[in-house]
């Protein structure tokens, strides 16, 4: 399939597509699942199809037992837009690509470029073609909603913000998306062989267990991915490692993410997705299909209720079965509740 192959299917099935647009770590993921698992959603036909991409990615969900982390497919698209067109290593770099797409002709080069930088040759054209060929919706998921959006005027998309809860979210973001640990020796050494092929680094792969050595053998002591980026990119992140050893610099690095959800500055970032619609592009909130959902609504089931006839009390159950997993997970990185409390966020739950 070509650049304009896509580009007239990306217009002509504008109208089937649904984009939920989150704060990462913040159960979006979690949530899209239960959507597709209880909805009459294309995401479960398409989820039959054997594409090169769904061999590959399979392999590659999150142990939603260890970070509470769930891995959304998207078999149509590749994760393009979910992903922003940026790869893992783009975003320890701090590259942006150019995602100022003006027609559906610039959104399909961008999608056909970001999914062979990944490694593939094309999108599934069995897959697309039968898509075209039905009525039913399909859910994307989005992390921020970029100026190529307003070229879906015909599609359905819902903008989560945080409001009050943006602490509890953004600390969410930050350890799940920046600690992410592992905690076995075999889990470890599968980690660091793989950001070793993702992250540029002038370094050996011998010469990064020999500074990992005290906690490799150790169970007890996770290795963030966080700790990776930085030991494969110290120039980027300013930090000089060889003034410290792998104990110190994963204790500094433990502080930075739990605590910097509490800045002014991390509470604007955790806002951008809205603060940029709002700012640049009131219009499409007006004229497009863009709808504002508070994250508190997501969580009770009102939002799930309304816009999707979903049994409010089954979903806000899951929700809570869902975070409930997140205080075991932030419980076992030593990440406690103020004193007082039982959770970060329990007034959120119906304990009585």
């Amino acid at each position: 399939m070509d650049y304009k192959q896509l580009a007239t299917w990306l217009e002509n099935n504008q109208h089937k597509f649904i984009f939920y647009s989150y704060a990462g770590g913040t159960g979006g993921e979690f949530v899209c699942s239960y959507l597709a698992d209880n909805l009459d959603l294309y995401n479960n036909t398409a989820s039959e199809f054997n594409t090169p991409y769904k061999k590959r990615e399979i392999d590659d969900l999150w142990d939603s037992k260890t970070t509470n982390r769930y891995n959304f497919l998207d078999p149509l698209l590749y994760n393009s837009l979910a992903n922003g067109f940026r790869k893992g290593e783009d975003l320890v770099q701090d590259i942006e690509p150019d995602t100022s797409g003006e027609s559906f002709d610039d959104l399909a080069r961008m999608i056909l470029t970001y999914i062979k930088r990944e490694g593939y040759e094309t999108l599934d054209s069995k897959l697309l073609e039968d898509f075209n060929n039905q009525d039913k919706k399909y859910l994307i998921r989005l992390h921020r909603v970029l100026p190529y959006m307003k070229l879906f005027n015909k599609s359905k998309v819902y903008v989560v913000k945080a409001d009050k809860w943006h602490q509890y979210t953004s600390l969410l973001v930050e350890v799940k998306s920046l600690l992410a640990p592992v905690y076995t020796l075999s889990d470890k050494m599968n980690a660091l062989r793989d950001a070793h092929r993702n992250y540029k680094s002038n370094s050996t792969i011998d010469e990064h267990v020999t500074y990992l050595q005290p906690i490799l053998n150790e169970e007890d002591i996770p290795l963030y991915d966080y700790t990776l980026q930085v030991m494969l990119n110290p120039s980027v992140f300013d930090i000089d490692i060889s003034s410290l050893n792998i104990k110190e610099l994963q204790k500094m690095l433990w502080q930075l993410v739990v605590y910097r959800h509490l800045s002014d500055k991390y509470r604007i970032d955790i806002h951008e997705m809205l603060s940029y619609l709002k700012t640049y592009h009131m219009d499409w909130i007006e004229e497009y299909n863009i709808n504002l959902v508070t994250f508190e609504d997501v969580f009770l089931g009102t939002w799930a209720n309304t816009e999707f006839d979903l049994n409010k009390e089954d979903f806000y159950n899951s929700m809570v079965r869902w975070d409930q997993r997140n205080s075991l997970y932030l419980k076992r990185l030593g990440v406690k509740p103020k004193r007082g409390i039982r959770r970060p966020n329990q007034v959120l739950y119906n304990d009585s």
